[in-house]
């Protein structure tokens, strides 16, 4: 089944607006339809409405809170220009942010978000995405874009990282379409072979030689660098133009609480990463 439906959560940030010119070049590609999805709760300025407040002063309030949403929709709009209107949507969606973006991600084959970002006022705190988060809420793959990325996932080298577990099987799976298109996809394990632990008879380079994908396998030292900081910095010296990796293949509590690769990558990559949990 190819790419038909694409969500980008769009909130005028910078990461959002890479993630964006990435959607749209996914839409451009695969022909898709694209949702732009405005995920918001409730601000500290329409907190402060109050029942006995005059109705002039309530309207004050909500048309300056309204004001930047209008900005947003009008940005997502120009950024989308060349996309063709029937294959263009806009959802605009109050409630728990993480919580919305992941029950509409569930509907789509591929939702796209920037990295996590902090707002640049806490007025604007209500519209902060953590997009591990949602990969693992959601159960459908992301694909996160570090701000200020305007390049393609398409046609280029991808890194895949794999170490035989669930999650890592999810994201290859997921990522299957969009690894046929590249030049070279180079399966990476840190610390093991990438063929460590393989079934008789058949294996992970097998199964891309049969989509015919041109597949090396590479076996990274681990050393005192963590296991993130050696997927960023072996993307950054081969050039890849995206990262594929599974998410959460422990708990996101012990990662929170211990660290972890999946929370790591999401904040330092500095490629596309397709993430899958």
């Amino acid at each position: 089944m190819s790419i038909k439906n694409i969500l980008v959560a769009y909130n005028g940030l910078p990461g959002s607006g890479a993630a964006l010119h990435g959607a749209v070049k996914m839409q451009q590609f695969y022909d898709a339809h694209l949702t732009g999805l405005f995920a918001h709760g409730g601000s500290s300025m329409s907190s402060q409405i109050k029942p006995w407040m005059p109705q002039k002063v309530k309207d004050a309030i909500m048309e300056v809170e309204n004001q930047p949403t209008e900005e947003i929709v009008k940005s997502f709009n120009a950024i989308c220009a060349d996309v063709p209107a029937e294959k263009l949507h806009w959802i605009d969606s109050a409630g728990a942010v993480q919580d919305t973006v992941a029950r509409y991600a569930r509907l789509f084959d591929i939702t796209a978000l920037g990295m996590h970002e902090r707002p640049e006022t806490p007025t604007q705190s209500h519209i902060e995405i953590f997009p591990d988060r949602v990969t693992f809420d959601s159960g459908r793959p992301v694909m996160i874009f570090p701000a200020g990325y305007r390049g393609s996932v398409f046609n280029n080298k991808a890194v895949v990282a794999w170490d035989g577990g669930r999650a890592a099987a999810r994201a290859l799976a997921d990522a299957m379409q969009i690894l046929e298109t590249e030049v070279s996809v180079e399966i990476v394990s840190v610390g093991r072979s990438p063929l460590a632990g393989s079934l008789p008879g058949i294996n992970v380079q097998t199964i891309l030689d049969r989509h015919d994908v041109n597949v090396t396998l590479t076996e990274l030292p681990k050393g005192r660098t963590s296991i993130a900081d050696t997927l960023v910095e072996h993307c950054d010296a081969t050039g890849a133009g995206l990262l594929v990796m599974g998410a959460y293949e422990h708990s996101p509590l012990r990662e929170g609480l211990i660290g972890g690769v999946t929370h790591d990558i999401a904040l330092r990559a500095r490629i596309p990463v397709l993430m899958s949990h």
